[in-house]
């Protein structure tokens, strides 16, 4: 006698299969949303040291110009020192007197195809620090560039306001 042998899953089998999946997904999901979330800020990060290393190479190449009395290039405040402003293609950031008037960076001076976007989808926000607006003065001979104040700055997301990214010249 041929004996028939039903093939398939129990409803027990199902169900345990079921649990299984669901207490893995239970720590598995967030550890994910954990990774992701982690990733954009060291993305984040990493764009924020890229602007800024920007800022600080052409401050650097036009620091010997001065303004007014001073022999130092200067961080532009437009919304004030100590004020957040939005980082935007048209964000002014150095301004330097080569003699013939005053030459002012925008931020497209830097980036040809504008600012990185942020991995949070928002944009940047600029501040310089009211007490380091840069100053300084030449002395001795050959004459010396020195610093009286250092300037800074701070970059930080628009959405995660907690990820800032701070730099002296």
């Amino acid at each position: 006698m041929i004996s028939k042998r039903k093939t398939g899953f129990t409803l027990m089998e199902l169900v345990v299969t079921v649990a299984i999946i669901g207490t893995l997904a239970v720590f598995a999901v967030p550890a994910y949303l954990d990774a992701q979330q982690n990733g954009k800020a060291n993305k984040a990060a990493e764009t924020m040291n890229m602007i800024g290393s920007a800022i600080v190479n052409k401050y650097t190449s036009v620091a010997h110009y001065g303004i007014g009395t001073s022999a130092l290039a200067q961080l532009v405040t437009t919304g004030g020192a100590d004020s957040w402003i939005p980082l935007v293609d048209a964000t002014q950031i150095i301004q330097y007197d080569r003699g013939a008037g005053t030459v002012t960076i925008v931020i497209t001076d830097l980036f040809k195809n504008g600012i990185p976007r942020s991995p949070f989808g928002q944009g940047w926000e600029f501040e310089v620090q009211s007490d380091s607006i840069g100053s300084a003065h030449w002395a001795g001979d050959p004459p010396e560039l020195i610093m009286d104040t250092q300037p800074m700055f701070k970059i930080r997301d628009g959405i995660q306001t907690n990820i800032v990214e701070a730099y002296t010249l």
